[in-house]
């Protein structure tokens, strides 16, 4: 006959002493830290503790830990990490809706899809994880994934393969977007020459690789050499 194993105490997590509980908290991330500070009130002290929201803070905005460490004697560093959230949380959401108002029939023109790269710049300590947050979500078109992508290669300058990782757990990799591009003929002996139309149907993820590099070019140059839209493919709203 065997025998059964030995239950567990109930409370063995709950009694764990309290530096120990803040070096297992130091090492999740935030989402994670958050939950674990949901079980009970011994952990939700643990998560609270100033350590492990400032090596979040730090570790997100790197730029701006200087001067919220002076802040933080007087707010802490999760209030600060969460008043900082917010704030992306508004700015990324402007760029967001003037693309959404910029959309005709599911298409963006090349001008606004620029000045929405441009105006994440804009944007005073923005990091990836931001993007990811933000930008990544499959809540938002495949456009919005695009230009998150597009603006962390380009100005962030995350390597591709961290990208392609990004979009695979954020479950937005496999989305398509479709370029239009409209090559304007050109002058030839006072003759114009007719104009040239190619579309391109490509997956977020192909765009992280070896074949997406000539249309993020595409994309970069704008209208300075081609007249080019952007369009949701019927596959990306399939998902």
């Amino acid at each position: 006959m065997e025998l059964s194993p030995a239950p567990v105490p109930a409370g063995r997590w709950a009694d764990l002493p309290e530096d120990i509980a803040v070096a297992v908290a130091s090492r999740l991330q935030e989402a994670d830290v958050c939950a674990l500070g949901g079980c009970s009130r011994s952990w939700r002290t643990a998560c609270d503790a100033d350590c492990v929201w400032e090596r979040l803070f730090r570790c997100r905005w790197p730029a701006a830990a200087a001067e919220a460490a002076v802040a933080s004697r007087v707010q802490g560093w999760k209030a600060l990490y969460m008043n900082q959230h917010r704030r992306m949380a508004v700015a990324i959401s402007d760029v967001v809706e003037f693309v959404g108002s910029s959309l005709n029939n599911g298409s963006l023109e090349s001008e606004y899809y620029l000045k929405a790269i441009a105006d994440l710049a804009l944007i005073a300590d923005i990091g990836f994880l931001d993007v990811q947050f933000f930008l990544f979500s499959r809540n938002h078109s495949a456009i919005i994934n695009l230009i998150g992508l597009h603006y962390s290669i380009s100005s962030l300058h995350v390597p591709p393969t961290e990208v392609s990782k990004a979009l695979q757990a954020c479950q937005v990799a496999g989305r398509k977007v479709c370029v239009n591009l409209l090559k304007l003929g050109r002058w030839f002996y006072g003759f114009r020459l007719r104009d040239e139309h190619e579309s391109r149907k490509i997956s977020l993820n192909e765009l992280t690789m070896s074949e997406g590099a000539e249309v993020l070019a595409i994309l970069n140059r704008g209208a300075v050499h081609e007249v080019f839209r952007l369009r949701v493919s019927l596959a990306d709203m399939d998902e």
